[in-house]
């Protein structure tokens, strides 16, 4: 959280000088000692979590792809296949984060030919284009991904 504050600070501060970086980090590390203390906030925490960029990374990078990939797809279908078959699947998944789970849904719901219409516990509702788009949905990669999430 610290170096988070510092950069943000430097960054709006406008300028790098010894006076912005010294002031900077006593503000920085005072607010950082606030938070632990009467906050609750554990800086232990923080580094567990930032083990986890570089899978994050992977997943917004497949996300990105899978995004561009699906629009190549949704034309083909609309200029070859014409009438759509949409359809409403139901699955369930064994995330146990609410925030993984949240991220799926909101993954599905950003590629397009599908949207998640319900997200309850542990149960999706996601609105297909046609069947070709749910296909192994339930299976997802971003489920599998966000599994790799929260057992990291």
């Amino acid at each position: 959280m610290f170096f988070i504050l510092l950069v943000l600070w430097l960054v709006f501060a406008g300028s790098l000088t010894a006076a912005n970086l010294i002031l900077g980090a006593l503000v920085c590390g005072l607010i950082t000692l606030l938070c632990a203390r009467y906050m609750g906030y554990d800086p232990r925490r923080f580094y567990g979590s930032a083990r986890k960029l570089p899978m994050l990374a992977r997943y917004l990078a497949y996300l990105l792809k899978e995004i561009v990939r699906e629009n190549f797809d949704v034309l083909r279908f609309i200029y070859r296949k014409g009438q759509p078959k949409p359809m409403l699947v139901h699955f369930r998944t064994d995330l146990k984060s609410e925030g993984l789970r949240t991220l799926v849904a909101n993954s599905i719901t950003l590629t397009p030919g599908t949207y998640t219409v319900r997200l309850e516990g542990d149960e999706f509702a996601v609105h297909a284009l046609d069947e070709y788009f749910q296909i192994d949905i339930e299976h997802s990669a971003f489920a599998a991904m966000a599994r790799k999430l929260e057992d990291a």
